[in-house]
């Protein structure tokens, strides 16, 4: 490695440090296409909700390939099928992981409204989509939810670019969902804020490195 190479790159990284960002604050996501790179970010308020599939490296391993991607196509389905009906939208893919966001809209809190996804997508796996599958290929997820403000920003890449969402409820969301047993909902104290008294009522105190955590023990629907 050459020293001239080194610079090079230090002169690169300091100019993006010394750039002053630009905060434009939003209501809701924008088209992905309408998210510019460089020193323009936009806040907005949501809840961030991660979804994963527990074990699924071992599962990958057990049912094959080929069974393993209709096991992920059964899987995403299912789960824009519950985001889309709360008014959520999918922000990442990668692998068997799924980040997606709600904002405050007419239809309710964010927190209300990515809180009564997660049960619906624990119900969709328990009741449509497991009964499918045999007995040692039925699958569970963990998901993990946090509100607050995130920053929506374009990062460019070798292949273009791609949307990022740097935030702490970014990562505490993804950590909740990592902590997260089989049909277990792990959320924040804002997210719980959001929730009408029916469900604080199933909230549990949850000890992690955040304060005033509560999770969500078996995490479905009631079937009529």
């Amino acid at each position: 490695m050459k020293q001239n190479e080194l610079d090079s790159l230090k002169n690169e990284l300091k100019q993006i440090y010394d750039r002053k960002i630009e905060v434009t604050n939003q209501n809701g996501f924008l088209d992905r296409n309408q998210i510019p790179s460089g020193k323009k970010v936009y806040n907005i308020e949501t809840s961030l909700m991660f979804i994963d599939i527990r074990s699924s490296t071992v599962l990958s391993s057990t049912v094959g390939r080929k069974t393993m991607v209709k096991i992920y196509q059964m899987y995403t389905k299912l789960c824009k099928k519950a985001i889309n009906e709360n008014n959520g939208m999918i922000l990442q893919i990668v692998g068997d992981g799924i980040l997606c966001a709600f904002t405050n809209d007419s239809t309710g809190n964010s927190g209300q409204r990515a809180v009564y996804t997660a049960l619906s997508i624990h119900t969709y796996i328990a009741e449509s989509m497991n009964p499918l599958l045999s007995k040692e290929w039925e699958i569970s997820c963990g998901i993990g939810i946090r509100t607050g403000h995130v920053y929506v920003t374009r990062l460019t890449t070798d292949n273009g670019s791609e949307v990022a969402y740097p935030s702490d409820i970014t990562n505490y969301a993804s950590k909740f969902c990592g902590l997260a047993e089989k049909n277990q909902v792990i959320i924040d104290s804002k997210t719980y804020d959001h929730l009408n008294k029916k469900f604080k009522e199933y909230c549990e105190p949850y000890q992690t490195s955040m304060p005033n955590t509560y999770i969500i023990k078996e995490a479905t629907w009631e079937i009529e």
